[in-house]
């Protein structure tokens, strides 16, 4: 109970006594207690007012901040959509399209869309996943090609009460998943390619050694034509693992590079008396042209791989003929070019060199070869920041030609990211 009723209260308990020993005066006095209760209630009124208003201010300027918070919030939020990198869409409960940010727009390239129903724009799995979410009323994923790429669709519902009764549309979120299916392509091609790779060298050191366990014992001449044949698969499995392991090295996010002096007619002197004894099996003459004469800060690693394969592929695909090997500085790069007088790439075959395990001519390489040199030497290439080039005309030869920045902009012993 507050002050004013329990005066009022007071006053009333004075003014019956005072009725009761003054009888004669006892109208004026309640006259006088009912002029004082309407003093006293009109100021309880106003009080009540001033801070029934007061509250109203403090109520109204609450809600006024809510309010510019909300619509704060909804500026950023709805600026964030506009601008996110993910492609993404609101369908109505309706079902016509209600909101597209930027990147949808600029994703699909698909015109006046807002106020179109969906199953008018949408085909195939796209259509089937929306109309479950929008039917069902549930979240749904899944990776639906569109337009040549791939997308992870995600699917979801909006309500607009708690209880999920009230279903408002749904949210359709893109994210472009392209590059990764590319890269699992890639894995379960690769791996299928090693696994044939491998099949076939294997097959043949277990059915040498089948035949060296049942016979060779008796005859020296067996013995030793399968123990070449197991000899041989054996150095054509190490070579295939060697590319392999080489391959995923240069796969990895940090490869080590170290760049120092080099002296390049050196390494390719090197390069050329490892090979020559193989030349000269198939009457083939190895020229060397150098216009370098001081040394060049290259990577030492990645001149002698890329010399490796160029002169190896060159000998393995001639019959006879000459094998030009060039080096030359050209506007602060390190040009190095193997010509060769064999058979030549077709032209439709061009494209595919450089895939891993391709071979242009299994019947002449399938034996030595693992398919896998070109694809080392364009990794490796790419990782110096240089390009790599091919001019071939069938029945004549091929020209590969590499370009190397000398002394690139990178610390020695730096990591390439």
């Amino acid at each position: 109970m507050t002050k004013s009723y329990l005066k009022v209260v007071l006053m009333g308990v004075v003014t019956l006594l005072l009725c009761y020993f003054n009888k004669a005066y006892s109208l004026y006095i309640m006259l006088l207690f009912i002029f004082v209760c309407a003093i006293n209630a009109y100021q309880l009124e106003s009080h009540y007012q001033r801070m029934g208003r007061f509250f109203q201010r403090e109520k109204d300027n609450e809600i006024k901040e809510v309010e510019i918070e909300n619509k704060y919030h909804e500026k950023i939020l709805s600026q964030l959509i506009r601008s996110m990198n993910l492609p993404m869409l609101f369908i109505d409960k309706e079902g016509k399209i209600a909101f597209t940010n930027q990147s949808f727009r600029k994703g699909f390239e698909i015109p006046h869309l807002k106020g179109r129903y969906y199953k008018d724009i949408f085909v195939g799995e796209m259509l089937d996943l929306v109309d479950q979410c929008y039917v069902f009323e549930r979240p749904l994923s899944s990776v639906v090609k569109i337009q040549s790429r791939y997308y992870q669709v995600e699917s979801s519902p909006v309500f607009s009460d708690k209880e999920h009764l009230i279903f408002d549309g749904t949210i359709v979120l893109f994210t472009d998943v392209s590059k990764m299916k590319e890269i699992e392509d890639m894995q379960k091609q690769f791996l299928s390619d090693v696994s044939h790779e491998l099949k076939t060298p294997m097959s043949a050191i277990i059915g040498s050694v089948e035949i060296l366990k049942r016979d060779g014992l008796d005859s020296p001449e067996i013995f030793q034509e399968f123990m070449d044949i197991l000899l041989k698969e054996s150095y054509r499995m190490q070579n295939i693992i060697n590319d392999i392991l080489e391959l995923s090295r240069l796969d990895q996010t940090r490869v080590k590079l170290d760049f120092k002096e080099l002296d390049v007619k050196a390494v390719v002197k090197e390069s050329i008396d490892l090979f020559e004894p193989m030349a000269k099996e198939k009457h083939i003459s190895l020229i060397y042209h150098n216009k370098i004469e001081k040394p060049v800060i290259l990577d030492y690693s990645t001149v002698k791989t890329i010399l490796s394969n160029f002169i190896s592929n060159a000998i393995k695909y001639s019959n006879d003929g000459v094998i030009t090997i060039k080096t030359k500085k050209e506007n602060n790069m390190f040009v190095l070019s193997v010509q060769d007088e064999g058979m030549g790439i077709p032209k439709n075959k061009l494209n595919y060199i450089y895939d891993r395990f391709y071979q242009v001519d299994k019947s002449r390489s399938s034996k030595i070869s693992t398919g896998l040199g070109l694809s080392i030497v364009k990794k490796i290439v790419e990782l110096n920041q240089g390009t790599i080039d091919v001019e071939s005309t069938l029945g004549l030869g091929s020209t590969f030609t590499v370009k190397l920045p000398i002394n690139p902009k990178v610390s020695h012993n730096e990591d390439i990211i």
